[in-house]
């Protein structure tokens, strides 16, 4: 199959030349129209002179004039351009020079694919931080293209998609404008659009991104993700399981539980504050197996936050559902791996296990001293 064309779509909050420059001077194919289309969303953003003297024909910098989030951007870069295929990137990667030969290789090799998802590595962890994403799994996406060989969806930060395979779907507007959740709710729909045929993986297309803010401790971003969840099960109901509570859920209702007890019966608060007590403890054990299990390192500071990540996230799922009154997303979960399945309480893992085993011993041991 013969490419003609090609949109590389960039949004971009803060353009950096030394990011920028290297993805422009990409090699290109011969024969093959490549044409960018850097969205930067952020009307303060001074865009570097080096970058804006390379507009033209084949550089579209739409510069909006207020911040419009994640979902437009991309969106724009979209209805700009109008070639076959399209490849999104993020503004913060390293790529190799042979990045595009290796996407049009792929197109021609597998004409019938409706996109191909690119690997995305990241530099190894220089902090407790960062080591805690790595074993919390929660980026585990970026290398998807390694472990399977086509997957439900992929990261926007390296992925190709057919603009015939969109139809009028578009990211939509209702996730979080920084990101969260818009890129999976995206490619679900396309796949189903084309009768849930997943996404071909490509791990020679592979890219580095660094770190995010220096490593340093920013837990907005996993909130985030969790609003995004929850607005994934809301608008896709056909991936959503149900499963036992989460830890924020269950605090909450503990929390309005124990207002209510100590209010009819004051002696109960010590026994009810150690439940509080003892649920975070057992978080903590369950997280620290679960760490260990993705050979995270021996260091109390990476336990610590990998169970902060995950409370996190957590605590934005909840948010998201209470903030719109959907008391039917207490216990809900979702399948982003694009399963359809109807059974609810049927996962079952180390971290679980560990959870239920120690909620009852705590309860034991809270009826045992105080009630």
């Amino acid at each position: 199959m013969s490419v003609s064309s090609l949109d590389i779509i960039i949004p971009s909050f803060r353009p950096a030349a030394n990011y920028l420059l290297p993805i422009l001077n990409l090699a290109k194919p011969p024969d093959i129209r490549i044409r960018y289309f850097l969205v930067v969303d952020n009307p303060t953003a001074t865009i570097p002179e080096s970058i804006k003297e390379r507009e033209g024909p084949d550089l579209n910098i739409i510069h909006h004039q207020q911040n419009q989030g994640a979902a437009v951007s991309r969106n724009d870069g979209i209805e700009a351009g109008h070639a076959p295929w399209m490849l999104f990137l993020d503004d913060d990667i390293l790529v190799p020079e042979n990045l595009l030969f290796t996407y049009i290789h792929a197109i021609a090799t597998h004409p019938q694919e409706i996109g191909f998802i690119g690997l995305i590595r990241m530099p190894a962890p220089g902090t407790a931080f960062t080591e805690a994403i790595r074993a919390s799994g929660s980026m585990d996406i970026f290398t998807v293209a390694e472990k399977k060989e086509n997957h439900a969806w992929g990261a926007t930060a390296n992925i190709m998609i057919r603009r015939s395979a969109l139809g009028d779907i578009r990211f939509s507007e209702l996730y979080p404008r920084a990101g969260g959740g818009e890129d999976i709710d995206f490619f679900l729909k396309v796949r189903a659009h084309n009768h849930y045929r997943n996404f071909k993986s490509l791990p020679e297309a592979a890219v580095l991104h660094p770190w995010w803010n220096q490593e340093k401790v920013n837990i907005q971003r996993p909130f985030r993700y969790g609003i995004g969840g929850s607005w994934l099960a809301q608008l896709n109901p056909q991936y959503v399981y149900y499963d036992l509570l989460n830890t924020p859920e269950l605090l909450l209702l503990l929390i309005f539980g124990s207002v209510a007890a100590a209010v009819w019966k004051p002696q109960l608060i010590p026994g009810l504050l150690f439940i509080l007590l003892g649920i975070i403890i057992v978080e903590l054990v369950a997280n620290m197996i679960q760490a260990l299990k993705r050979r995270a390192p021996l260091r109390p500071a990476v336990f610590f936050y990998v169970l902060l990540l995950r409370l996190s996230f957590q605590s934005g799922l909840l948010w998201g559902n209470l903030s719109r009154g959907r008391l039917t997303g207490m216990g809900e979960r979702f399948n982003d791996d694009g399963k359809i399945r109807k059974l609810n309480f049927y996962r079952l893992n180390s971290y679980k296990i560990t959870k239920w085993i120690g909620y009852p011993l705590v309860c034991w041991l809270a009826f045992r001293y105080w009630f």
